[in-house]
Parts: structure tokens; C-alpha cells; sequence
């Protein structure tokens, strides 16, 4: 029977040592679980932290490109007003100086009663000032008598027979045109020869 004892307890011994050891990698795996666990945990903060750090700079973005639009409008409500007071003002420089032209017409008038050929001097005199005025800002007068006829410097009004002038060319000009540095603002109006 001590065999059978011996036995036994050894059994019993083996089986203890055995549950030992499962009750051992049960601790282990629950160990490793948990450890995984709060791997995936700490994982997931990081992206939690990561993804609010990302919004709060997606909102930085948001709230820059906002300032810039507001800006941006500022500045183009700015340019127009700018623009339409420019474009309003434009002329202020060229009227000032026109306006002592006016003062000598004025005085011209005034004078027209007391001595004819001092007026029609004083005419003359602001005549050359107002050209010269107008040369000034870039103001030419366009070239027609004699000249071919180009449509856009010139505007036909009637067409006239002159056998000692060839085809198309201007024979008089009726009202001067003038150009404001290269561009027409005013054309000619013309007679133009039309022999046929």
C-alpha cells in the first residue's frame, strides 16, 4: 500500500505541479493580454492625441486662410474706392491749369468793349496758351490736309471731285482730330477727292 501511497502522492504532486504550471501561462497569457491591452490603449491615445493635434492645426489653417479672404476682400474694397476716387479726381491737375486760361477769356470779354484789337490780341494769346496746354498732357493734332485718307485717323463727311488731286486724298478738313499720346480720341472730319 505505500506503493500505492507513494503513488498517489506523487500523482497528486504531478498534478498540482501541473496545474501549477497551466495556473503559470493562464498568468502569463492574461499577463500578455493585458499588456497588449493597454499596448492598444496607449496606442489609441496617441492617436487621440495625435488626431487633436491635427485639428487644432487644421483650425489654425481655417482661421489663417479666414484672415487672409478678410484681407484680401479689404484690400479689393480698398482698390476699387481708390480707383473710382482716382478716376473721379483724374482731371483736377488739367483743370487747375485750365482755369487761368478761363480768367484771360474773362478778361478778354471785359476788355472786348473798350479796344477790338487789344481783344482779338488777348484771343490769340490764350489761344496759344490753351495749345500749349493741351501739348503738355500729350494732346496732338492729327495731320489730314493733303494726306491719304485713313479711316482711322479720319472721318469722310463728303466726297468731292478735283481732277488736280488723286483718289482718296483729303482736301479739307472741316473739324481738326487730335490724339491724346497715340490714341485717337478725336478723328478728322474730312472732304475727301473722288474722282470716279
Amino acid at each position: 500500500m505505500e506503493k500505492k501511497e507513494e503513488k498517489e502522492v506523487k500523482e497528486e504532486i504531478e498534478l498540482k505541479e501541473e496545474i501549477a504550471e497551466q495556473k503559470e501561462d493562464n498568468a502569463e497569457e492574461q499577463e500578455n493580454e493585458i499588456s497588449e491591452e493597454n499596448n492598444q490603449l496607449s496606442d489609441n491615445e496617441d492617436m487621440i492625441i495625435k488626431l487633436e493635434e491635427k485639428e487644432k492645426q487644421i483650425q489654425d489653417y481655417k482661421e489663417r486662410w479666414l484672415r487672409a479672404l478678410a484681407d484680401y476682400d479689404n484690400f479689393k474694397k480698398r482698390m476699387e474706392r481708390e480707383i473710382k476716387e482716382a478716376n473721379l479726381y483724374a482731371g483736377e491737375q488739367l483743370i487747375k491749369e485750365i482755369l487761368p486760361i478761363l480768367d484771360n477769356f474773362e478778361r478778354a470779354l471785359k476788355s472786348a468793349d473798350n479796344d477790338p484789337n487789344s481783344t482779338v490780341e488777348g484771343i490769340k494769346l490764350i489761344y496759344n496758351q490753351l495749345k500749349n496746354l493741351l501739348v503738355k498732357y500729350g494732346v496732338s493734332e492729327i495731320e489730314a490736309e493733303g494726306k491719304p485718307f485713313d479711316p482711322y485717323y479720319h472721318e469722310a463727311v463728303m466726297q468731292v471731285q478735283n481732277p488736280d488731286y488723286d483718289d482718296n486724298i483729303v482736301l479739307e478738313v472741316l473739324q481738326k482730330g487730335y490724339k491724346l499720346h497715340s490714341k485717337v480720341i478725336r478723328p478728322c472730319l474730312v472732304k475727301v477727292v473722288k474722282n470716279n
